[in-house]
């Protein structure tokens, strides 16, 4: 298990085991080191008190670790180490699982109790690090990665039919469940106590998105919002190792960049990937905006033959299927090869600062399905058929169609909106040889399971527009998509990606204000005016582009024959539990240009094959 996730510590490994106790039950831990702050070996994990009472295993960065240090030593405790690790390990020693209110940073951590052998883990409040764990009749496992529980030969290779129904929804899998039947992921904001014998205690939430509405003048607001930008970015500098960020023409990374460099005490070293593609290129504008910030700026410039050559191994580094991440294995690549170990990218911003589409979109969608809404359910249906007869078959109309059917319901039409396959198309996709109706449909056309909607409060959360699709964005789409991905396409190159704009007391801060103050004529109003002349003028009134590779293009010409060696496997395909022919649909489809269907939903399929088989995963039988 340790030797299987190898790549994201490369720089130190540790393992420490326990004798067979009177009930016959055994434990270890291992740990695999990415050394960050103090790079001695007093930093070796797994680490126990000097009482010999508590031993850790982490995964992370506690950002205000020197603080929490000083008051821990005002209160006695004695430290061997500079590390970080060792100051969460000692904080968790003195207050137990209410050292998690004192914590700001990204993290997963395991801690035992060597007096009753009992395990404590935990996991960030936004989800930023994971941790994926499977409780069974061979005990407790726990890992940063899948592919380490997989490897331990104690777990079924067997795939989740309804992770599986969740995947065709969104192109990833909704935690709290995995692609593999039996491993969990402990939720975002969420601990567990494990017993001596590998059993699960309970499961507990520790933190929710704030609630509380900000009263004051917007001048306040503002001026509230540029300190919580700069505290937290200044906080995610702290590193003993060379730091670099990622950057794009959008406001996002830039804003990141140009608070880095009031606050770095050396030149910052930024990345930006560039196509041949001129339209999916922000060379220019990056490079602008590099020069205007003082930045030492490395261009990757990425082509169809270098995505080709190097696709079996961002493939390889994908820990579960999933639509997007291979543009983050690139850059992780070129940024760790310029000698960089922590990496601070703009995530978040869309989602904090209304970015997206999405926040637009939902607000003309609830103000069109009003009069809707008050038909019941089977005329909604109809008015819905009508108007994809009216638009033609195109992914437009049928993600109108939804929320049409949806009668106006705020988590329906977002989930239509962010949605890879229509209800219609996922039932096809099944094959119902292996599945035997034990997916369950709901009467909405997004397909999210019971334990995600409980994460998010069934889809009521308090609130304006604004904020309620905030906390979707949050809790559906970054979570079990760009951090998911971002994690295992960083680390493996055992590049640390750093999101400064996820910072929790910023998050809490601009999540709680109201919606009014965060849209206005153009998107991220609020973070445009918080950074004022600090942003470069160069980005502002800039279409939205993201980070994104020119994938339409490349799958009609470089990548055509890993799509067609995937999807034409018809076995590979029956075993990821598709049927052949309704996949054969899809691609045939896309390579007629139908407006129907996209590139994404054809690569989601290739990728979901390739993995399957990759890890020698299947449905069962």
């Amino acid at each position: 298990m340790s030797r299987a996730v190898a790549h994201r510590g490369p720089d130190d490994a540790g393992v420490m085991t326990w004798p067979e106790s009177a009930d016959r039950s055994q434990t270890a831990f291992t740990h695999r080191r990415l050394s960050i702050i103090d790079l001695s070996s007093a930093g070796r994990q797994p680490m126990t008190t000097r009482n010999g009472r508590f031993t850790i295993v982490f995964n992370g960065e506690i950002y205000n670790y020197r603080a929490l240090r000083r008051q821990l030593q005002k209160e006695g405790v004695r430290f061997g180490t500079d590390t970080d690790t060792e100051v969460l390990l000692c904080l968790y020693a003195q207050r137990g699982a209410r050292s998690l209110e004192s914590l700001q940073g990204m993290f997963t951590f395991a801690v035992r109790d060597n007096e009753t052998g009992e395990v404590f883990a935990a996991r960030d409040r936004l989800g930023i690090k994971p941790l994926y764990y499977y409780a069974g009749e061979g005990g407790f496992l726990f890992a940063s990665e899948i592919r380490a529980l997989l490897v331990s030969g104690l777990i079924p290779r067997v795939i989740d039919p309804v992770s599986l129904s969740s995947y065709l929804s969104f192109g990833a899998v909704q935690e709290p469940r995995t692609i593999i039947q039996d491993v969990r992921t402990l939720p975002p904001a969420h601990c567990l106590s494990v017993d001596a014998k590998g059993r699960i205690n309970e499961v507990t939430r520790y933190w929710h998105l704030p609630q509380d509405k900000f009263n004051g003048a917007r001048i306040e607001a503002i001026a509230e919002t540029r300190r919580r930008l700069e505290e937290s970015v200044e906080l995610h500098l702290v590193a003993d190792v060379p730091l670099g960020a990622f950057l794009s023409g959008g406001i996002d990374s830039c804003s990141i960049v140009s608070l880095m460099t009031r606050r770095s005490n050396q030149q910052v070293e930024t990345f930006t990937v560039c196509f041949d593609e001129h339209e999916f290129s922000e060379r220019e504008l990056a490079r602008q905006v590099a020069e205007k910030l003082g930045t030492r700026h490395t261009e990757i410039v990425l082509s169809e033959q270098d995505l080709l050559a190097s696709l079996p191994q961002a493939l390889a580094a994908i820990d579960q299927p999933t639509i997007d991440g291979i543009n983050t294995w690139v850059v992780a690549r070129a940024t760790r090869a310029a000698g960089v170990t922590v990496a601070l990218s703009g995530l978040g911003g869309d989602e904090l600062f209304g970015g997206y589409p999405s926040f637009r979109r939902a607000s003309r969608v609830q103000r069109f399905a009003a009069p809707i809404s008050l038909l019941n359910a089977g005329t909604r249906r109809q008015v819905a058929n009508l108007a994809m007869r009216l638009m033609g078959d195109s992914l437009r109309s049928q993600k109108a169609a939804a929320a049409i059917a949806a009668g106006g319901d705020l988590l329906s039409s977002y989930a239509s909106m962010r949605g890879l396959f229509s209800k219609t198309t996922r039932q096809a996709l099944l094959n119902s040889r292996h599945h035997n109706g034990c997916v369950v449909e709901r009467d909405k056309d997004y397909n999210i399971p019971d334990e995600t909607l409980a994460l998010i409060g069934n889809g009521q959360t308090n609130g304006d527009v604004f904020n309620r699709i905030s906390c979707y964005e949050l809790s559906l789409y970054t979570a079990n998509m760009l951090l998911r991905d971002t994690d295992a396409m960083s680390m493996a190159h055992a590049l640390e990606v750093r999101v400064p704009l996820l910072d929790h007391k910023l998050l809490e801060w601009v999540y709680g204000l109201p919606g009014s103050m965060k849209i206005g004529r153009h998107p991220k109003t609020l973070l445009i005016e918080a950074l004022g002349k600090d942003l470069p003028a160069e980005v502002l009134g800039q279409k939205k582009m993201g980070f994104a590779l020119p994938f339409e293009r490349w799958l009609r010409t470089a990548l055509k024959p890993f799509v067609a060696e995937a999807l034409e496997d018809a076995r590979g395909v029956a075993r990821a539990g598709l049927n052949p022919i309704a996949v054969a649909d899809v691609r045939n489809r896309f390579g007629v240009g139908a407006r129907s269907t996209s590139w994404s939903r054809v690569w989601g399929l290739a990728v979901l094959v390739d993995w399957c088989r990759r890890h020698k995963v299947e449905v069962a039988v």
